[in-house]
């Protein structure tokens, strides 16, 4: 009988032991998981060129870490000769918005490591931060980013239609129609129309190509920035003023109304072309800050700039289409004049609006 209880005790201490040491396994699993993930899945991505001196230096740094992590995973891209991975180069300068855009150039986490800011290092202090603190695959910020492109299309359309719908551009359209119909034929009345239009287009277009060219040229993407702000800001607030105001702040110069009306008044496609970007010009103190906060926003989509350029010029320069068919089914000038008339401050409200929300948008980082 002692034996007997005497084991039965051995047992249930035996037990015991065991359940302690599998219950203290459980609490302790959750922890332990995270870390071998973490040391299993950093991921770097390295930006080089093939005839890179420095590049060679810090890819035999790159690889000496590989060794010592083998969690490591690295991504290499050559730009110099590959089309794609510049383009994807780009698209990590926008989004990671570095001080300098050079190569040698690795990503790794939210971190940027540029040209000779890229030691050994700092390099590798980076990578143990990630170890311990699992940082996002660079390659899936990138792809996180192009998924918010949809926004900016709706953004792109909204704003090139607002943008359209502006004062300035109708008030000359209306002047070279209403002179086209005092002495022309309405076949004249419409081609006279699209040549303006089309100029209106190209002019617009045009100087959208420059400023993003020169925005990705420069290198001076936050100092641009700033720059938008500072302008989008005021003007839209001076927009929205200026519909309790009688005469509004931001039309076409002065000295520029009696020109524009002697080309409009020419009524011919030499003078209809001359006319759309002397007119388009002139008319970018209207809302010309919109345009220039949208091409900010454009930039930061290097692969699409020029598919977005031509949709939202198009946009821009269709509700003159829609002038110009209402002229041309017979309806007079003038009534169309009184309607903008009409309409003008509230045209000025919402574009006044959409500049102010665009800009503070940039400035909290929203967009």
């Amino acid at each position: 009988m002692c034996q007997a209880k005497n084991l039965g005790t051995y047992e249930v201490a035996s037990l015991s032991l065991i359940s302690s040491f599998i219950l203290l396994i459980l609490i302790a699993n959750p922890f332990l998981i995270p870390v071998a993930d973490a040391q299993s899945h950093v991921s770097l991505c390295y930006f080089y060129g093939e005839d890179c001196s420095h590049c060679k230096d810090v890819e035999v740094v790159i690889e000496e870490l590989e060794e010592k992590y083998p969690g490591l995973e690295v991504h290499k891209f050559e730009i110099s000769y590959n089309a794609t991975n510049c383009e994807l180069f780009n698209a990590f300068i926008q989004v990671y918005n570095p001080q300098a855009v050079e190569i040698p150039a690795v990503f790794i986490g939210n971190k940027s490591l540029i040209g000779y800011e890229l030691t050994e290092e700092k390099l590798e202090n980076e990578i143990e931060f990630c170890v311990q603190s699992k940082c996002p695959d660079p390659l899936s910020i990138i792809k996180e980013q192009e998924g918010q492109q949809s926004p900016l299309l709706l953004m792109l359309i909204g704003t090139a239609l607002i943008e359209g719908i502006n004062p300035c551009g109708f008030a000359v359209l209306i002047v070279l129609l209403a002179s086209l119909l005092l002495v022309k034929s309405k076949r004249s009345v419409l081609i006279v129309g699209l040549s303006f239009i089309a100029s209106v287009f190209v002019t617009h277009l045009v100087v959208g190509f420059g400023i993003v060219g020169f925005y990705l040229v420069s290198g001076m993407a936050p100092v641009i920035k700033a720059i938008v702000i500072a302008i989008a800001i005021p003007a839209g607030i001076i927009n929205i003023l200026d519909f309790w105001r009688e005469k509004p702040t931001l039309v076409i110069p002065t000295f520029m109304k009696p020109k524009l009306g002697k080309l409009a008044r020419r009524a011919s496609i030499p003078g209809a072309v001359l006319l759309g970007f002397f007119a388009t010009i002139a008319g970018l103190p209207c809302t010309g800050p919109l345009y220039l906060t949208m091409l900010d926003l454009i930039a930061d989509v290097p692969s699409k700039t020029a598919i977005y350029l031509v949709l939202y010029n198009l946009l821009y320069a269709l509700p003159l289409f829609v002038i110009l068919a209402i002229v041309y089914k017979e309806t007079a000038p003038e009534d169309v004049e009184e309607w903008r008339k009409g309409k003008r401050k509230y045209m000025k409200l919402i574009g006044g609006l959409v500049m102010l929300a665009l800009g503070v948008a940039m400035l909290v980082g929203v967009v």
